[in-house]
């Protein structure tokens, strides 16, 4: 049997997915790949959509309203759900048997949360690591040392 496996590696801003990765052999590979690119934004342009003012309950002044969280952080959860849900429907079609994620550690955590349980089923090994920006050959032996020679 033929196990396919796929390794995940994800920051708030990026990710890609490496489809039919053969961690057990040590030559070179060249998986499909897909990427996911968030639209980075600076902060000032996330808030440049400013919540506005308000009018003071007493007297007649006005302040600025406040942001209420991190908008950069808000940005990075929106990316992440959007990664998590394209691979949970990999996940229901059985595109693959085997997940390793490899994630920056707040990205990790948000993807914990996100998967769904068949994806975290498959999931076979989480790095709290972020080789998101790690050439696809580095990406690889990373992963297999990790898991292989720990």
């Amino acid at each position: 049997m033929n196990s396919t496996t796929w390794i995940l590696a994800a920051d708030g801003n990026q990710a890609r997915l490496l489809k039919g990765v053969n961690l057990l052999k040590d030559t070179p590979q060249s998986p499909e790949q897909e990427v996911f690119r968030s639209e980075t934004k600076k902060v000032q342009d996330i808030m440049a959509d400013k919540p506005g003012r308000s009018h003071s309950s007493a007297g007649q002044g006005r302040s600025a309203m406040e942001y209420s969280s991190d908008p950069v952080r808000e940005e990075q959860q929106k990316f992440t759900s959007a990664v998590a849900s394209r691979v949970d429907g990999y996940a229901a079609e059985g595109a693959f048997d085997r997940l390793v994620v490899c994630a920056a550690p707040q990205t990790l955590g948000d993807l914990r949360s996100m998967l769904s349980a068949r994806t975290r089923d498959k999931t076979m090994a989480e790095i709290s690591k972020d080789f998101s920006n790690l050439p696809t050959e580095k990406l690889i032996s990373s992963v297999r040392s990790i898991m292989f020679d720990a």
